[in-house]
């Protein structure tokens, strides 16, 4: 069975546009980072790419 393995870097957030030190809280996306999660999601939906199993860091 072949597996595939993506990876996606985690976005933009306004903390660090603001060079503010972050991790402690959730800090809000950016509009551009909004926008790139979006297209990210439609290529994988337009592409048929359907996610079964999940690992985070």
């Amino acid at each position: 069975m072949t597996k595939t393995l993506y990876l996606m870097r985690h976005g933009q957030i306004l903390f660090n546009k603001r060079y503010r030190i972050q991790g402690w809280c959730d800090a809000p996306l950016t509009p551009l980072e909004i926008y790139q999660a979006q297209e990210a999601g439609q290529y994988f939906k337009d592409a048929g790419i359907v996610f079964d199993d999940a690992a985070y860091n």
